[in-house]
């Protein structure tokens, strides 16, 4: 496997248990533990424990993103300005996927985080969760977009 494989395997491994994550906070954790009593208290042991892998996850989405733009993307972008019809511009896809990807990765921080500034967030947590499903879905249709463009030979 060459780096860039490695780099894309983590890539996408860590982005499946970080949208994965926030799905099922979204439909099954932040409803039980805003209708249960004690869930409070339930909820501060799953942030907790879940919060470090939230954290190092989003780092790893990041350098690994933009790993994979600088091995794949530029020489993507490059190829494109020599085709007749080069399809959707690059740039502008990615910049656009990796904008959303930042507030889902705001909204999973939010929700796992202390800081009072964002108890607002977490007060409206199906709300916001919502939201960065959305996000999510949007991400995930932007990467196939992306694949589908014409390879660098």
């Amino acid at each position: 496997m060459t780096s860039f494989d490695i780099s894309t395997l983590v890539h996408l491994l860590v982005a499946i248990l970080i949208a994965g994550s926030v799905f099922i906070q979204w439909r099954a954790v932040h409803p039980a533990v805003t209708s249960e009593e004690g869930g409070d208290k339930v909820r501060e042991g799953i942030r907790r424990r879940w919060a470090p892998f939230v954290h190092l996850g989003s780092l790893l989405l990041i350098v690994t993103g933009l790993y994979q733009l600088m091995v794949h993307g530029l020489a993507t972008a490059d190829h494109q300005k020599t085709l007749d019809d080069p399809g959707m511009p690059y740039h502008m896809l990615f910049g656009i996927k990796f904008l959303l990807a930042m507030g889902a990765l705001f909204i999973g921080s939010a929700m796992v985080g202390r800081s009072e500034a964002l108890a607002g967030i977490r007060r409206n947590g199906g709300m916001w969760l919502g939201l960065a499903v959305m996000l999510i879905i949007a991400v995930v249709v932007i990467s196939r977009l992306l694949a589908g463009l014409p390879e660098p030979v």
